[in-house]
């Protein structure tokens, strides 16, 4: 009876670890909710990265073209979360700093116009998203 409990608990760990997923972690692999999308558009257009990393969103600007998705990617040690401020367009938000290292999340951008976010679990972590 040992080894099916052993086994039993291995399974269950491996399954809470989300063991099984190959080391391409830039997909969408993680355990973030799905993304929002200004206007339901989909990711078709180009990716845009912004790395989270020494507490801080590198860049901490960027400029997209309408239709364009941001990705962003937990560079850091520490959960961060990417939650909009202020800006056109549908609110978003990843869930309150549950980005681990290595998980992303991403939005596409539809409505042109400046769009300020931050990390609600590191306050001064901000960026802007510039839609054209």
């Amino acid at each position: 009876m040992r080894p099916f409990i052993v086994t039993a608990a291995v399974a269950v760990v491996l399954g809470a670890a989300g063991c099984g997923g190959g080391s391409s972690s830039s997909s969408s692999s993680t355990s973030t909710p799905a993304p929002a999308s200004t206007s339901g558009g989909g990711t078709s257009g180009p990716v845009t990265k912004v790395s989270m990393h020494n507490i801080q969103f590198n860049p901490k600007s960027v400029t997209v073209q309408k239709g364009a998705t941001v990705e962003w990617v937990n560079d850091d040690s520490v959960n961060h979360d990417v939650t909009k401020d202020t800006g056109p367009g549908p609110q978003f938000s990843s869930g309150s700093g549950n980005l681990a290292g290595g998980d992303t999340y991403k939005v596409t951008f539809n409505t042109p116009g400046t769009i300020k976010y931050e990390c609600t679990v590191h306050p001064g972590m901000t960026g802007t998203i510039v839609v054209k």
